[in-house]
């Protein structure tokens, strides 16, 4: 009985009161979200300096073969485009080569969206880029419109997706490691067809180009779907 009338003594003498002002004080300093564009910006800020020296770099090697060796151009949009795809893919496995996954899991931004705002962001200039090349190519490679765009997103979209299916099953250092052997591999590819079988770049065989490009453009989308898919920490 005396417990109890001492429990009730407490509760009286220390009954806090009721908050005065707790909407306003909430509303004045409410927590900001992040829009679509400005996490893009924010991420884009992120990505290192020489990804995007490297992509020039790139795209300079491929502009001038074009235009100053007649006939290569061809062979250097085969040989280095697969490249352009793989600093992609590099930059988005950037967290599992420093160990910072959980601490990007971790954050109130969830991580699907920073992979996708730094895809978006990159994967924009490159396009930028390669829309820029196919003019020049298809000028001074003596090919179609179509043909040079073909010829460039093919080996772009298809190194996309095989490196991301790698970065999903291989973890670390040896997932970028790998993904380096891909794009090595479809750049080989691309060159031992443009140098040993140039009559698959003929109009005729652009009907077998575009199922190839939709089969990379889908296969691409469906690594991102499932990159985007991975198990995110709930923010507290």
């Amino acid at each position: 009985m005396m417990d109890k009338k001492l429990k009730q003594a407490l509760q009286e003498i220390y009954c806090a009161p009721a908050p005065e002002g707790k909407g306003t004080f909430l509303k004045r300093h409410r927590r900001r979200e992040l829009g679509r564009w400005e996490l893009l910006s924010v991420q884009v800020g992120y990505i290192r300096w020489w990804v995007w020296a490297v992509s020039m770099a790139l795209f300079g090697a491929i502009f001038w073969t074009t235009v100053w060796a007649e006939g290569m151009g061809r062979w250097y949009a085969a040989a280095f485009t697969p490249f352009l795809a793989l600093l992609v893919v590099m930059e988005n496995g950037r967290a599992q080569v420093y160990q910072m996954e959980e601490l990007e899991l971790a954050c109130r931004v969830p991580r699907a969206g920073v992979l996708l705002a730094r895809m978006v962001g990159l994967g924009l200039f490159h396009l930028a880029l390669l829309a820029a090349l196919t003019p020049a190519l298809a000028v001074w490679g003596s090919v179609s419109t179509v043909q040079a765009g073909v010829y460039l997103l093919t080996p772009y979209l298809s190194t996309a997706a095989l490196g991301m299916e790698l970065t999903r099953r291989v973890r670390g250092r040896e997932g970028l490691v790998a993904c380096g052997g891909a794009a090595a591999a479809v750049s080989a590819a691309g060159t031992l067809a443009a140098n040993l079988r140039p009559e698959l770049y003929r109009p005729g065989y652009l009907s077998l180009w575009g199922l190839a490009l939709a089969a990379s453009a889908l296969a691409a989308w469906m690594e991102i779907m499932l990159n985007l898919k991975e198990r995110e920490l709930q923010w507290n």
